[in-house]
């Protein structure tokens, strides 16, 4: 009971340094975001270049056959390409007007008799006009155009065989047709549209594809992570042996004070967390659903109190304050290296990324990322959890340890 006692002192006393020290503390808040401002201009030219206009490319049927025609409209819809190309259907002299304009970077021309010779085993060309000024991006469409002829071929010559054993059964030409038509159309969607199919299984990397809600998320773990160490640092106080002396004398621990330094430093920085979180949320429009704000809530009490516990080691374990200062500071950079925030774990060695989910750092940004941006409704807590007790039994044990040596 004298030990929640002397807690709830120092804690009021902590309170009280803080507005004490109310003019300085906004500009210490201030402190991660200009340090953030600093290489903003490097994000900005990063997530600019994931932003370019896509190729407009244009597609022109001179056969006008019903095969054709569904080639055109599902090359049109499909999303395999993504951002970086967009299809048109466009005649002939459209496509000639587009690209004296510089509106069309090529054009692919689907040629006359197209349907009939890939029915009859002739050979197959379809054409690709490139902008004489623009040979690169003309090049890389000739590219895609030869993927996809690739698979023309291999569909065409399943075609003539299932047409001759077809005619060897003497079915009538309408039913033939009908089946060749049919076995063009599964080639077809297949090689059009087996990267969607591909797309489902493949692990979404935020950094490209959502660059400017990562890299927002980032700098707020990095900011809260700063505030955190700047406000612990800021509620320190180098006591003298004689006041030390005296405070064991009533009974006062080192535990008690390194918990009630803990106690006010995770409370201020929860309270603003939460609004820059929340303003993160409105500003981006995230969507988010009712019960992930009680997760995020968890998720960042529980990251904050590791975080204060692990510097609260560090402290009890060094008298040098230089030395504490550095090894502080070292570890926090360790800390959200490792968490993901800076460099995302995929462009890490693979030897460590396996052991990155055992750091509460990386555990948190990437459940804040599932959260956030993936609209994930459910959060792991077990590894935080045992984190944090470990944190307290460290903290406990090393502040134990060290009175019963000191007496």
């Amino acid at each position: 009971m004298q030990s929640f006692k002397f807690v709830s002192l120092f804690t009021k006393n902590n309170l009280l340094q803080l507005r004490r020290k109310w003019r300085t503390l906004p500009l210490l808040l201030l402190f991660p975001f200009i340090l953030i401002g600093l290489i903003a201009y490097i994000l900005v030219s990063y997530t600019t270049s994931l932003e370019e206009e896509p190729l407009q490319i244009g597609l022109v049927d001179l056969d006008q056959s019903k095969e054709t025609e569904m080639v055109i409209n599902l090359l049109e819809e499909s999303s395999q390409l993504g951002d970086f190309i967009h299809m048109t259907q466009l005649s002939q002299e459209e496509a000639r007007d587009k690209m004296a304009k510089d509106d069309l970077l090529a054009y692919i021309l689907f040629p006359n008799e197209f349907t009939n010779k890939l029915y009859d085993g002739e050979s197959v060309v379809v054409t690709v006009v490139g902008h004489p000024e623009h040979p690169m991006e003309s090049y890389f469409v000739k590219e895609l155009i030869d993927s996809a002829a690739r698979h023309i071929s291999s569909s065409q010559a399943n075609i003539l065989t299932i047409n001759y054993y077809a005619k060897q059964l003497d079915l009538e030409t309408k039913l033939r047709n009908q089946i060749v038509q049919q076995q063009f159309n599964e080639f077809l969607l297949y090689a059009i549209g087996k990267d969607n199919v591909l797309d489902q299984n493949v692990l979404t990397n935020n950094a490209t594809t959502s660059p400017k809600e990562y890299f927002t998320l980032a700098a707020s773990f990095f900011i809260l992570t700063v505030w955190g160490f700047m406000l612990y640092l800021l509620l320190f106080k180098e006591q003298s042996n004689d006041i030390q002396i005296r405070m064991k004398l009533y009974g006062v621990t080192e535990l008690q004070q390194v918990l009630a330094r803990i106690i006010v430093t995770s409370l201020s920085i929860f309270i603003l967390s939460l609004l820059l979180f929340i303003g993160l949320i409105h500003i981006l429009n995230l969507d988010m659903q009712q019960g992930n704000y009680g997760r995020l809530m968890l998720l960042i009490g529980l990251y904050i109190s590791i975080y204060l516990l692990v510097l609260a080691i560090i402290e009890t374990l060094f008298q040098s304050p230089k030395i504490r200062l550095l090894i502080q500071v070292i570890l926090t950079g360790i800390l959200l290296l490792s968490s993901g925030s800076l460099i995302p774990d995929m462009y890490l060695p693979i030897y460590v990324q396996e052991y990155l989910p055992l750091i509460f750092s990386n555990h948190t940004f990437s459940w804040l990322e599932e959260i956030l941006l993936n609209k994930r409704m459910y959060v792991d807590l077990v590894p935080m959890l045992l984190s944090l007790g470990i944190a307290l039994f460290g903290i406990i044990g090393i502040t134990s340890i060290k009175e019963r040596v000191k007496s």
